[in-house]
């Protein structure tokens, strides 16, 4: 018994360790807005939730750098749709401009926060990187 609890709470840390946020990790859309006009980034801005299959195998293409997004261009947000304040602030903001209901929602959008693209639920690291790159050529374009 004693080792099935050792056991038990060696999960239960390692859960909550790979489930914590980093110091760097922008979770409040309106920071993330004026830290990207500050430096002049475009956003990658993740609408999703922590228990999300989908967020999650994005947030593991970011992880492994398989996506294109240098940090000398983008400033990557993660917004949580479970907090009432950032999820009414993003739904104001692009709700509109995004079809369907599947986690995560992506918007890249220019420093002031003027979306470019946006797109919603499951993509390979090919299909991110193509969104990715469409965007580069439309924030070009201006």
């Amino acid at each position: 018994m004693k080792k099935l609890s050792a056991l038990f709470l060696v999960l239960l840390f390692s859960a909550t360790l790979g489930s914590a946020k980093t110091d760097d990790q922008i979770t409040d859309l309106n920071a993330a807005i004026k830290q990207a006009t500050t430096e002049n980034k475009a956003l990658f801005i993740i609408y999703g939730r922590a228990t999300c299959g989908n967020c999650n195998a994005l947030h593991g293409y970011i992880d492994q750098h398989q996506l294109r997004l240098t940090k000398t261009s983008f400033l990557i947000a993660n917004i949580d749709c479970d907090d009432p304040a950032q999820s009414s602030n993003f739904k104001g903001k692009y709700r509109n401009n995004l079809d369907g209901n599947t986690l995560p929602f992506v918007v890249i959008a220019k420093p002031d926060g003027t979306l470019v693209k946006a797109r919603t639920g499951y993509g390979t690291a090919d299909q991110f990187n193509d969104f990715i790159r469409d965007a580069k050529k439309d924030l070009k374009k201006e």
